[in-house]
């Protein structure tokens, strides 16, 4: 007899509950009418339409190029950059930093 391995298990309940939350959402129903007309159990089902969503809201950088009238001069008006978490971190830098030193920094902040 073939057994599923647990990873497999886990998979299968992803890909039903993931197609029932999508069902769901075509069909202009709410939540608690559908799992009634679906016969399913409506915590099971939020947990997982929770879970979804979740891995919808990971994290993600945009590139921001800005764009400057011709008539800005960049090295008149370079500020320090600066990054202040809560009352814990201020750091300033300045002109000339390296940036392999502040990627060490970024990653240091990172663990803590």
């Amino acid at each position: 007899m073939d057994k599923q391995t647990r990873a497999e298990k886990n998979r299968e309940k992803r890909e039903y509950w993931k197609s029932q939350i999508e069902a769901w959402k075509n069909s202009n129903l709410s939540q608690v009418e559908y799992c009634r007309q679906n016969d399913l159990s409506r915590p099971r089902f939020t947990y997982w339409k929770c879970k979804g969503d979740k891995k919808s809201e990971a994290i993600r950088f945009i590139p921001v190029i800005p764009k400057f009238p011709s008539s800005f001069r960049l090295k008149d008006s370079i500020a320090p950059l600066k990054v202040i978490i809560g009352d814990r971190y201020r750091i300033e830098i300045g002109d000339g930093f390296s940036p392999d030193t502040l990627l060490r920094l970024m990653g240091t902040l990172g663990r803590l």
